[in-house]
């Protein structure tokens, strides 16, 4: 089985099919809950073994921790079957082959997604599959981008993210001064910026790219609180953080200093004392689609007021409270009542998934390649993906139904 997460939008069923026939090893290409927030049920039915990144392995288990907690009795899992996993865990380093039984060998390969993220190889017998999970296919200031040094697959099961040919991201350069630029309009007028985010992978570029900006004098000082899971999850980038970039590796090796660590950064023990600080302000919190966590808290307290500014910063699935202020809608529901909010809202696309030609650069890599299933998309995206994929690489592409089983 690769990756088994939990829908976070409320369009559809929120948990996996069964699978047809009993898996004998989950593989896990990264930590998201849309890729891993069901591993830990999968495991607990199945007893199979958990193969991923050591980085995947940790912070899967610290989202899956704080999913438990927000979903309450409607948790597919206790933390019980959680802790249980590590029992069940088996780390696998970038590049290095693991049987699996019979003739099947899994390489996982880095994917310049988040943190330990990962392709997957499997090689069986004359044939190679590769799952791509979700791929960056440029450099971020802590990823290095998608390895495409094994290119010898056959077949290719490809994330759709962002799948359509207006699916294409402005360079990051542009993209962080428009974000700069704007936060310091905000602060400079006297208001607040919130800016909800996913705690893994987002919250640290976007901090990364505040400590750069302030650093250098274009965005006003003023206090950055950062609230929700993101703590944590800094706590493990710590850890593992030979496994972030060339530039930043540099920096903490030969400065000692972390710049996820800056003296700039204020971690929120009451959400009370943000309240009491003085305005002009900075919050950074989880969740990245307003679905939940901390950020909702603040968006009840600073989301009427037009001098604000709500800073989205990655894809907003439909249906979530992000995706109805990305198009414009005003008028949302927030704990049982209706929040008219009148602060601006912006949109920063600093998006850790390849767009539409860096997807179609990805697959020009393969050139032993046969077809490729597309997939982690919306549906018309998808679909037309595939019609692109057979019209330019002159290759079988097909969109899988869920629950369809297909075979090679």
């Amino acid at each position: 089985m690769l990756d088994a997460g939990v829908s976070l939008s409320g369009n559809d069923s929120m948990f996996p099919l069964d699978p047809p026939n009993p898996p004998s090893a989950l593989i896990l290409t990264h930590a998201h809950l849309d890729h891993a927030g069901f591993a830990p049920s999968i495991v607990s039915k199945y007893h199979v073994p958990l193969i991923g990144t050591p980085p995947t392995q940790d912070l899967s288990e610290t989202l899956n921790i704080d999913y438990v907690k927000l979903q309450k009795d409607a948790s597919p899992y206790t933390f019980t079957e959680i802790m249980n996993v590590r029992k069940h865990s088996v780390d696998v380093l970038y590049k290095q082959p693991i049987n699996l039984g019979g003739e099947i060998e899994a390489t996982l390969l880095r994917a310049g997604h988040i943190l330990g993220s990962a392709m997957v190889r499997l090689k069986i017998g004359d044939h190679v599959i590769l799952y791509t999970g979700d791929i960056c296919a440029r450099n971020t200031r802590t990823q290095t981008m998608v390895d495409v040094s094994m290119n010898d697959a056959d077949t290719i099961i490809i994330e759709s993210t962002y799948s359509s040919p207006s699916d294409q991201h402005p360079s990051l350069q542009k993209i962080e001064r428009d974000f700069a630029a704007a936060v310091a309009e905000t602060l400079t007028n006297g208001g607040v910026v919130l800016i909800p985010v996913f705690a893994v992978g987002r919250a640290q570029e976007v901090m990364l790219c505040l400590e750069a900006y302030v650093r250098s004098g274009i965005i006003p000082r003023v206090p950055i609180f950062i609230d929700g899971m993101i703590r944590k999850v800094n706590v493990i980038y710590r850890m593992y953080w030979f496994d972030l970039s060339d530039p930043i590796k540099r920096q903490i090796r030969y400065t000692k200093q972390n710049p996820l660590e800056s003296n700039l950064f204020i971690e929120v023990e009451s959400r009370k004392d943000v309240l009491k600080a003085e305005e002009p302000m900075i919050i950074i919190s989880t969740s990245g689609m307003l679905e939940g966590g901390p950020i909702l808290y603040y968006l009840k307290i600073f989301g009427a007021d037009p001098k604000n500014l709500i800073c989205l910063t990655g894809y907003q699935v439909p249906g979530t409270r992000g995706r109805l202020l990305y198009d414009g809608q005003r008028e949302i529901q927030l704990e049982g009542e209706s929040l008219r909010v009148e602060a601006q809202v912006k949109f920063f696309d600093f998006s850790a998934h390849a767009d539409y030609p860096g997807l179609l650069r990805f697959l020009s890599f393969f050139k032993n390649l046969e077809r490729v299933f597309c997939v982690h998309g919306e549906e018309k995206k998808v679909l037309n993906f595939c019609e692109r994929i057979e019209s330019l690489r002159k290759v079988e592409a097909y969109a899988p139904r869920n629950g369809e089983t297909i075979t090679l």
